[in-house]
């Protein structure tokens, strides 16, 4: 049976009055574990997470609703799924579009901060969609086991191909959303000019390994043993940690606060580079929208079905690039350049010491800058099966 129309329309979100009344209650009265020490060894520090509650009881909640009335909001019926996205019109005579695709524990929100940097006085602005990922946010539920990212790329492809008429875009992509990207890339190579990905995660390719990917798997190995037991039981018992979540503001400020306090870039004050009115808004969105359970899901949904994951020695043809941001708190493994080629074809490839796991939000003009660089003009370069020499090194900042 073929899928009926993408069928896309432009409407107002709201934040539920009644769930933001709720959660006015909940935050005057919060519970705090107990004090066992303001260290970062178990978990979120408790100072700083009564910090964070006491920002997020002074949240003003009608200037974030005020800021979500000022963008254009779209919903579009992907076969069964309903899918959220910011869209942004570009200006000038023939705009780049450009998909850009958020992780775990984000959403649309982190990706704002790029819009105003993104221009360039020759090509003008790209058309930029931002799309909440099934089960995050204004998107509709992904199903009770959650979507692989290949799937996901098959709804967003839809999206800008058949609902937005971007018959040739560019998409970039972090976290959950750089996989998202690749199979975006693999799958469609003819319509997908380029892609650009922020420290993807990669996994251990099996021998033969060059010596830079015997350490990386040995860091992934004894990373995943230090601090993978959040993705764990995501993806064992995102139900029961869910129930936790949905019913304890408090629950869900230390569960996302101390990913972003853990996976952002440092300040020059020791605190995470991520805005503090970003990091409320983020969580006002998971409270009203009761979607921080379906927000796991994806981690359930790549265990259960490894067929999801991407191929190792068989890149796709689309020109890829990558940039590697470092200086997180909880500093993650690296992953070196020859494992990446492994799985993209690399046109450019940059690292930095600043960025985290959230450049967009901690480094927004390093990462504009990057995007116009090495992803947009893809869209007007070469086709995907032409040859393309990789650009090597570091890529200076703006």
């Amino acid at each position: 049976m073929q899928d009926e129309p993408v069928r896309v329309e432009q409407q107002r979100v709201l934040l539920d009055r009644q769930r933001l009344s709720e959660l006015r209650t909940r935050l005057a009265r919060p519970r705090l574990p107990a004090a066992l020490g303001d260290g970062e060894d178990q978990g979120v520090p408790r100072t700083w997470l009564g910090e964070l509650l006491a920002d997020w009881r002074a949240f003003d909640t009608d200037v974030l609703q005020d800021r979500l009335d000022a963008m254009t909001h779209l919903q579009a019926r992907v076969g069964r799924h309903r899918v959220h996205a910011v869209h942004v019109r570009g200006q000038g005579p023939d705009p780049v579009p450009l998909l850009a695709v958020h992780g775990w524990p984000g959403s649309f929100l982190e990706h704002l901060p790029l819009l105003p940097l993104l221009g360039d006085p020759a090509t003008g602005t790209p058309s930029t969609v931002l799309p909440s990922l099934p089960g995050f946010g204004f998107s509709g539920p992904p199903g009770p086991h959650g979507l692989t990212g290949r799937a996901v790329a098959g709804l967003l492809h839809r999206l800008m191909v058949e609902g937005l008429g971007h018959p040739r875009y560019v998409a970039h992509g972090s976290d959950l959303g750089a996989g998202v990207a690749g199979w975006l890339a693999r799958d469609n190579p003819e319509q997908v000019a380029g892609i650009h990905l922020a420290t993807p995660g990669l996994a251990a390719a099996a021998d033969p390994r060059t010596r830079a990917e015997e350490r990386y798997a040995a860091a992934s190995a004894a990373w995943s043993v230090q601090e993978g037991a959040y993705a764990h039981l995501h993806a064992t018992k995102p139900r029961t940690l869910g129930a936790a979540l949905e019913d304890s503001p408090v629950g869900l400020a230390a569960w996302i606060g101390e990913k972003v306090r853990s996976w952002s870039s440092v300040r020059v004050d020791g605190e995470p580079a991520f805005d503090r009115d970003l990091l409320l808004s983020t969580l006002t969105l998971y409270w009203v929208t009761g979607t921080v359970t379906t927000s796991l899901l994806p981690y359930q949904a790549a265990q259960r079905q490894p067929a999801g994951r991407l191929p190792v020695d068989d890149p796709s043809t689309v020109p890829t690039a990558v940039s590697v941001f470092g200086g997180e708190r909880v500093p993650f493994p690296k992953p070196p350049r020859e494992l990446a080629a492994r799985y993209y074809r690399l046109v450019a490839w940059q690292e930095h010491p600043v960025g985290g796991h959230f450049p967009a939000v901690a480094e927004p003009e390093l990462l504009a800058h990057t995007l116009r660089s090495t992803l947009l003009p893809l869209w007007r370069g070469p086709s995907p099966a032409s040859p393309a020499e990789p650009v090597p090194g570091t890529l200076p900042p703006p």
